[in-house]
């Protein structure tokens, strides 16, 4: 029987999301919880490997189980053997076949800056700091180069998978909350650093350092060296992962 999991987290204590051997990371936190309940090994695969200290609100991965076994008791018995910064959300059954990563339409990634420099701290672990006086109007003709297929060479951090560069972007916005300034990213797939390093590069363009025409130039495949920084990864979530009316569940529990 396959399930799809729905998790979320707050990565500030872990080393990613994909097993380590000498890290402590979500997927073996997880693996752990459920190997405990299930009264055996298990193992998890998720939708996006998030670097460390990156957070998410909407993970997916898929878990497949010989037996099957109820919603709501592996949600509820897997998060109290999980601790507090990990919680299982919603466990369904899907159909055969159904893979997380693989079956997915795309993600949506949201980073938080804060136009400050003292970040309230019911908030520190979640967001990034930036100028006050940024041009949100630049920022914003740089991200409208981002919507359609482009390669990202520039973007992607060393290590990653780089042997197609090329990514979608559906659609790239920046919205402010008082001080906060929320940057949300949807596309069919990123790559390794790709998020923090297109947050650092719009920064550098808001304080004026490089006009907004810079982003089009550095979708031509330009190298990571010729991009701004990766910005930190406290500031980034991964938000949702979707997928396509075919890979609907079957049936499930949402806590």
């Amino acid at each position: 029987m396959d399930y799809r999991l729905t998790l979320s987290y707050r990565g500030t204590a872990y080393a990613g999301w994909q097993r380590q051997d000498n890290a402590a990371t979500v997927q073996q936190t997880v693996e752990e919880a459920l190997g405990d309940l299930l009264g055996h090994a298990v193992t998890i695969h998720g939708a996006g490997r998030t670097d460390a200290g990156v957070h998410a609100r909407g993970q997916t991965a898929h878990l497949r189980l010989a037996e099957p076994f109820p919603e709501k008791g592996l949600v509820h018995g897997t998060n109290h053997r999980l601790p507090p910064d990990i919680r299982l959300l919603a466990a369904y059954r899907m159909g055969e076949g159904f893979h997380a990563r693989k079956s997915a339409l795309g993600k949506e990634y949201l980073y938080r800056l804060y136009r400050g420099r003292v970040v309230p701290p019911l908030a520190a672990s979640f967001m990034a700091t930036a100028p006050r006086e940024l041009d949100l109007g630049a920022m914003r003709r740089a991200l409208a180069e981002l919507p359609g297929r482009h390669d990202f060479t520039a973007f992607a951090s060393a290590g990653g998978s780089h042997t197609q560069p090329w990514r979608r972007i559906f659609a790239a916005t920046a919205d402010e909350h008082g001080r906060e300034l929320r940057l949300r990213f949807a596309g069919d797939g990123f790559l390794r650093g790709m998020v923090r390093a297109l947050v650092g590069t719009l920064v550098e363009i808001g304080r004026g350092r490089r006009n907004a025409g810079w982003m089009a130039e550095l979708l031509e495949g330009r190298p990571r060296t010729e991009a701004g920084p990766g910005a930190k990864a406290r500031g980034l979530t991964l938000e949702r992962v979707f997928y396509p009316p075919e890979w609907r569940p079957l049936g499930g529990y949402e806590a």
